[in-house]
């Protein structure tokens, strides 16, 4: 699809809409006429030049700046007087997640909060949402789902919604990611991935998607790990590139045992090499310099030193303290792969 076409509402969508903001028009024809990562810096000059008339003009200023990392950006226009009250709030709340957690009662205040217009009432469960994953509550969109779906479906601008559409689809990605749910994690993971106009944002997606594919063979995650490490090396994401060369890629090939010409820096990864090559007085003598373990890493030592009940407590973690029932499954896997243990055992 020409990349213009992809912030176009559908036939159908088209018909709630009943406002097209100076921004939806003037992307759409930047898009046209250069490339994508062009075309977004010059929108976002727009944005920082130019004063948003409506609500809905507002939204879509910030969810662009927003969708497209424009973050310094995104922060100064939040205090500035031309922006509704309500609108700001939400992006505040937005950029501080990138920062610090939120407390339970600061969860149960933002819950609290009330907004009459509907795109912010749909950005306003978006948020909620975000914030339950954020604690590792992957199940926290299932009492919100069909209300995010009609909010969705009620917003009418169509910049806004191709943005909060792909916010949508993420939120389900990880949804079924972690509660164990590959198969559909994967067809919204395409769905981003084909629709995304930010190069960063496929980047990741690629990225995650190597790790949820991890179960289905080593040829199938690795494929993605490499498309995630060229987008980064092309774009200049050093530390996303950095992240994948030094822990997404040895974490797949030691799972795979496909460890020739594989090094890491980061010790859990080189104990899990270690693993993977029978080594496992190594593996111990790498983790027995760690003080406190992840999950990941008490699975790794459960390994080494043939524990099952480290095992069985690191898939339980997994459960408990992350609410992953994706990785969950490795500690069993490890069980069965060197211990010769069932599940059940």
């Amino acid at each position: 699809m020409v990349k213009h076409q992809l912030i176009e509402p559908s036939p159908l969508h088209q018909l709630q809409m009943n406002h097209t903001s100076h921004l939806y028009e003037v992307y759409s024809k930047y898009l046209e006429d250069n490339s994508r990562e062009l075309a977004a810096h010059l929108t976002k000059k727009y944005c920082l030049n130019h004063k948003p008339r409506s609500i809905e003009d507002q939204i879509a200023f910030l969810e662009f700046l927003y969708m497209n990392h424009f973050f310094s950006e995104l922060e100064l226009l939040i205090h500035s007087r031309e922006f509704h009250n309500d609108v700001s709030l939400l992006y505040r709340l937005l950029l501080r997640r990138r920062h610090q957690a939120v407390s339970e009662l600061q969860l149960k205040k933002i819950k609290s909060l009330k907004f009459s217009h509907p795109t912010l009432r749909c950005l306003h469960m978006f948020i909620i949402v975000q914030f339950y994953y954020d604690s590792k509550q992957y199940t926290g969109l299932d009492k919100y789902l069909e209300a995010c779906d009609q909010a969705l479906n009620e917003i009418n601008e169509p910049l806004v919604y191709y943005y909060l559409n792909l916010r949508f689809n993420e939120l389900l990605f990880h949804h079924y990611w972690k509660t164990n749910n590959s198969l559909l994690a994967n067809r919204y993971a395409y769905k981003i991935i084909n629709s995304e106009l930010s190069s960063r944002n496929i980047c990741h997606m690629y990225h995650q998607l190597a790790l949820c594919n991890l179960f289905k063979g080593y040829q199938y995650s690795i494929h993605n790990a490499m498309i995630a490490l060229e987008l980064a090396n092309k774009n200049l994401y050093n530390h996303t590139a950095k992240m994948i060369k030094h822990y997404t890629i040895p974490f797949i090939s030691a799972f795979h045992r496909q460890t020739k010409n594989i090094y890491t820096p980061d010790p859990a990864e080189s104990a899990h090499i270690a693993i993977a090559e029978n080594n496992f007085k190594e593996a111990e003598r790498i983790l027995s310099r760690l003080t406190e373990f992840t999950p990941m890493e008490e699975c790794y030592l459960g390994v080494a030193t043939k524990s099952k009940e480290m095992l069985i407590r690191s898939n339980q973690r997994f459960i408990h303290e992350l609410g992953d029932q994706f990785y969950a499954q490795i500690p069993l896997f490890y069980m069965d792969r060197f211990l010769t243990i069932s599940k059940e055992g």
